[in-house]
């Protein structure tokens, strides 16, 4: 089972570490969504991954030189990869709302869903993890699905970008994933639920740069977070445990991710909370991905496998 995570990915590379092969039959053959009856197709691309896809599950931000994403989900398979131009007379929110029929008349589940600013930076999108200049356009004139369907107990993870640049000319990019495997995709994380059960969680609110840094308004959600949920926790010794990857020595990854745990700590001691830094840096990647991210961790409540 391949789990959501945040993630921080530096900017090259973002979505398509890939070999394109070129193949419009293998795309239509596999295709979950059926193209827009009115769409141009101008662009298409059709691979299998040798790395892992990004399906991406929140809005997207740049800190620093890199992309961070509160929610995405690192998936091994099949991509495709369509750029549809939309006749003149269609608006953005046209043809969004088609493939919202769509997926509504194929029972798909849309998993996340933005538009405008609430997305993030349009160039983020377009530059960075689509990599389709076409896709160029202003920061309000944006929307992004993200789907999953089961077709014959096939399971089709499909994102969704649709545009309207500066000439009103309105673009929609289809990239659809066939997953080797099945992928759960996890609902919102209940911190103080999974300290209890399993004696950690990773926050689901927190993604450190490679440098250790943490957004003020990251930690100002921990502070809330701190101040209401992990108050049930407050008699408990708490380790602030920060995982950092980047192309850094390793030295300087342990380094940064003590000072990323320690600007947490900073945070939840002063709600009383018993807490402790560890700087992990590099060195405790998770089941099948080495991403950035915090947890929290109580020793005496870690679930131990019986002999």
């Amino acid at each position: 089972m391949i789990k959501f995570a945040r993630v921080s990915l530096s900017v090259c590379g973002v979505l398509y570490a890939l070999l394109w092969v070129p193949s419009f039959d293998l795309y239509a053959a596999e295709l979950a969504l059926p193209v827009h009856p009115r769409g141009r197709l101008e662009i298409n691309q059709v691979a299998v991954a040798d790395e892992p896809i990004n399906f991406i599950l929140s809005s997207a931000q740049r800190i620093r030189h890199e992309i961070t994403f509160e929610r995405v989900i690192k998936v091994f398979g099949t991509v495709s990869s369509s750029t549809y131009r939309m006749p003149s007379d269609l608006k953005r929110s046209d043809v969004t709302e088609w493939f919202k029929q769509q997926i509504e008349s194929l029972e798909g589940k849309i998993e996340f869903e933005c538009q405008q600013r609430d997305c993030g930076r349009a160039t983020i999108w377009a530059t960075d993890i689509f990599q389709e200049r076409v896709l160029s356009t202003s920061d309000a004139n944006q929307n992004y699905l993200a789907v999953s369907i089961d077709i014959d107990d096939r399971q089709h993870l499909v994102m969704i970008y649709v545009v309207e640049r500066g000439n009103r000319r309105v673009y929609a990019h289809v990239v659809e994933i066939t997953p080797n495997q099945r992928i759960t995709i996890d609902t919102p994380v209940d911190v103080v639920n999974e300290l209890l059960s399993f004696g950690r969680v990773r926050l689901p609110a927190v993604v450190p740069d490679s440098l250790g840094s943490i957004p003020p308004e990251t930690l100002d959600q921990l502070r809330e977070l701190a101040q209401s949920e992990l108050q049930a926790l407050s008699e408990d010794e708490m380790y602030v445990v920060c995982h950092i990857y980047g192309s850094l020595s390793t030295e300087q990854l342990l380094e940064h991710s003590l000072l990323c745990a320690e600007q947490v700590v900073e945070v939840l001691k002063e709600q009383g909370l018993k807490v402790v830094p560890f700087g992990a840096g590099p060195l405790a990647p998770s089941e099948q991905t080495a991403d950035s991210r915090i947890e929290l961790v109580i020793p005496r409540l870690v679930r131990r496998e019986t002999p």
